[in-house]
């Protein structure tokens, strides 16, 4: 796996971005530091502690570049400490993305930063590379959500293509089921073919739950979408592609992307959604597989009831034509 190929295919969705040079910038400390790691091996050992300050200034940059992506605020006032206090509050960060941030600062940033006579090994050299590949790579699937999210509402918001009365006296899984069987042939700023059929799977993802959750939540006031919803189930833990909750009532949405073998999908998808909804205590939940292809395209709703443990629950299933 070539990390720093994921990092960089995914800043490319920011093209066009004022944070695009900032993102460039990291990027070319990351690749500063595997230089430096290549020579370190090479007999100038003294190098891997280099390694760990690029790293750290690659830390630093990411975090500033994702601060005015994920508040929506200017960052150039705002020093690396102060940032790391912000995004330690657990407020902004999703919880995945906070167990690196913590973890990094803990191990990299922070002992590096206070400690000038500290010298670092091979290892920890290689370790402080592929820490802070991760968490930047985590760090840009929440800006990639986080930047399809605020397009999605402003398009919606410009379009006029929100009535301004929803049917909602439905019961929560079938006023959601509806309105994901609308979202693929309404939303104005739709899921376009070439993104279904990219390649880069984690994009398509991350792109797709940001604009969902602006679509369902622009359609319902009252409705409140949290994405990549954490759920343990005994000492691991799982995450949800999306929590709906309105006033006392909540579901689960577990979403996919169409392929040619959409039928088997179907059954392993819900199998997924279902080990999710039992670890979250769940009653309802949606299976929710997007077309592979653009246009309008028919959506087929299927209901699923389910009794275990003597506890009946409900998953429905939106997917394309068979």
């Amino acid at each position: 796996m070539d990390l720093l190929k994921l990092i960089e295919d995914k800043c490319s969705y920011f093209s066009g971005t004022p944070i695009i040079q900032g993102l460039k910038g990291v990027v070319s400390h990351i690749e500063v530091a595997e230089r430096h790691f290549e020579n370190g091996k090479k007999g100038d050992d003294y190098l891997f502690t280099d390694v760990i300050y690029r790293s750290n200034h690659a830390y630093e940059g990411s975090l500033k570049e994702a601060y005015r992506v994920l508040t929506g605020k200017q960052a150039e006032h705002l020093t690396p400490n102060k940032i790391e206090e912000e995004f330690g509050k657990g407020t902004i960060l999703k919880a995945r993305v906070l167990t690196l941030f913590k973890n990094y600062r803990q191990e990299w940033r922070n002992e590096s930063t206070h400690d000038y006579m500290l010298c670092f090994s091979e290892q920890e050299a290689f370790l402080a590379i592929v820490n802070v590949c991760a968490f930047f790579n985590i760090l840009l699937d929440q800006m990639i959500e986080k930047k399809a999210y605020d397009q999605e509402k402003t398009e919606l918001l410009e379009s006029g293509v929100i009535p301004q009365k929803q049917v909602q006296n439905e019961n929560l899984i079938e006023q959601i089921s509806q309105y994901l069987v609308d979202f693929y042939n309404k939303a104005p700023n739709n899921i376009t073919s070439d993104l279904i059929r990219s390649h880069n799977e984690l994009i398509f993802r991350n792109e797709s739950l940001g604009m969902l959750a602006a679509y369902i939540e622009s359609l319902d006031k009252d409705i409140e979408v949290i994405t990549e919803y954490p759920v343990a189930t005994g000492e691991r833990k799982l995450y949800a592609d999306m929590l709906v909750r309105k006033g006392e009532n909540s579901l689960l949405i577990e979403l996919k992307k169409a392929t040619k073998y959409t039928a088997d999908f179907v059954k392993s998808g819900g199998e997924q959604l279902l080990l999710y909804m039992d670890a979250a205590d769940m009653k309802y939940g949606i299976l929710y597989i997007l077309p592979r292809i653009s246009g309008s395209t028919k959506m087929e709703v299927r209901k699923v009831e389910i009794t275990r443990a003597g506890e009946n629950k409900q998953i429905m299933e939106v997917f394309p034509e068979l």
